[in-house]
């Protein structure tokens, strides 16, 4: 094949592509190669305009230039883009911003801005805000922001909006424990709708002998969303108005929205919104969550997600230890242990026994009789019973010593439903007398297949069957 401008374009390498001239024209527009010696010609000469043929088809025309100070705009990719204007040489160009070794600045974030002080100086600001104060008295500081976490039905809500109305009054938490910091609460309800929360506030607090209309208590009944900046902005505005000195948020699965739960940096980042909002009004923030469904794990662990056990300041989790329903008023009584963790709190365990009863059970509006204490350690762990068993073996072993004849594993769990106000699950009364029967202090009578055995308390003399 001939080099140079010889080469022909119809081979098959050089045939006429899509939307472009043959390979081979490039090669007939070169001038040929320099004989070895002779001067190199000039190559800054004008060349001659392509032919015809091989310019590009559909090739747009050169765009009109722009006279110096005449912006305008122009179609690129169907899009349409603007052109910078161009400077005409005698114009005056105001200087930049910034100087051109100065780093760009880059926007803060939302959110406070950063604040360095020193040691001294933030020493001094926290002595001059005076003695910090509890709001729960020995449980929760005031400002302090943290989590109230159990599993599902175990008495969150109740015990959010407990704390609601005794902040508001000013009268003690589930009836036991003081409160220092009183003043305006916010409760975000997400659960419940409006009428299932009004009931609850007014049994609350027609159990505290108070009026629950005339309390300072600000109710909206939607979570907010965290990731939604207006919800955000309301909730803001709200609390600068209100300047309350509790915020209640239930529940958190509610305000998370599609956030990943697994995620603890983003997670953090959700968290960390309100509990910015509430610092800024010097609020506390309480957010009600719930527990996973890992049995094996005890507490805290058992919080769902990642974040709100590593964010919260102060955590509290809810088990239910009884439930007992009295089939003839209907009222039921639930027995829950609070376990308290946190930083600047001891840990602590806390029982509470909730009894709630309708007045009407087949009227939805009827009132709600609420009672609520702290039983003492003599009523929750008997002490004839000896210190080394269980709670639940305690009760089961003065139940044996309060019947005369051997009884089925029912009765006991009727004669404590009477004594404590709940009673025990099945397993449990199961695994509890066995242990007793390990250790001698309780057997039974086997009344043959099928039947139940009869327990009876080991005493001098066999018991009569």
């Amino acid at each position: 094949m001939a080099a140079g401008p010889l080469r022909r374009a119809g081979h098959p390498r050089h045939r006429r592509r899509r939307g472009r001239a043959p390979i081979g024209m490039a090669s007939r527009l070169r001038p040929p190669p320099t004989p070895r010696g002779a001067r190199r010609p000039r190559h800054d000469l004008p060349l001659p305009p392509l032919p015809h043929h091989a310019r590009r088809p559909g090739r747009r025309p050169a765009r009109p230039s722009r006279a110096p100070g005449q912006a305008g705009r122009r179609t690129h990719h169907g899009r349409t883009v603007s052109v910078p204007r161009l400077v005409a040489p005698n114009e005056w160009v105001p200087p930049p911003d910034r100087a051109p070794d100065e780093p760009k600045r880059i926007a803060s974030p939302a959110g406070p801005a950063l604040q360095f002080r020193t040691f001294g100086q933030l020493a001094a600001d926290v002595d001059a805000a005076g003695p910090r104060r509890w709001l729960i008295r020995g449980i929760w500081p005031a400002g302090a922001y943290g989590v109230h976490a159990a599993e599902p039905k175990a008495g969150k809500t109740w015990n959010a909006l407990d704390l609601a109305v005794s902040v508001a009054s000013g009268t003690p938490w589930l009836g036991q424990h003081p409160i220092d910091t009183s003043g305006h609460v916010v409760v975000f309800a997400g659960e419940g709708g409006d009428g299932n929360i009004v009931r609850r506030v007014r049994a609350i607090a027609t159990g505290r002998g108070i009026t629950s209309d005339d309390m300072p208590i600000s109710v909206c009944t939607r979570a907010p969303h965290l990731a939604d900046d207006e919800h955000l902005a309301a909730m803001a505005d709200h609390l600068a108005a209100t300047r309350p000195v509790l915020v209640v948020l239930d529940p958190f699965y509610l305000a998370a929205g599609g956030a990943d739960g697994k995620d603890l940096y983003s997670m953090g980042r959700l968290l960390e919104k309100p509990q910015h909002l509430c610092e800024h009004a010097g609020a506390s923030l309480v957010v009600v969550t719930h527990f996973n469904r890992s049995r094996d794990l005890k507490g805290a662990a058992r919080i769902t997600g990642a974040g709100p056990a590593e964010w919260g300041r102060v955590l509290i989790s809810a088990e239910v230890l009884s439930r007992h329903t009295d089939p003839t008023t209907q009222a039921t009584t639930v027995l829950t242990s609070l376990d308290v963790q946190g930083g600047e709190v001891p840990d602590q365990t806390v029982r509470v026994r909730r009894t709630i009863r309708a007045l009407d059970p087949d009227d939805l509006d009827s009132a709600l009789e609420y009672r609520v204490d702290e039983p003492d350690a003599a009523e929750s762990t008997p002490t004839a019973a000896g210190s080394d068993l269980s709670p639940a073996g305690a009760k089961l072993l003065a139940a044996l010593d309060a019947q005369e004849t051997p009884q089925p594993w029912g009765a006991l769990v009727d004669h404590i439903s009477a004594a404590h106000g709940h009673g025990l699950r099945r397993p449990t009364v199961s695994t509890e007398l066995n242990k007793l029967r390990d250790r001698g202090l309780a057997d039974y009578l086997d009344t043959g297949h099928g039947k139940e055995r009869l327990w009876y308390r080991i005493r001098t003399e066999t018991p009569a069957a």
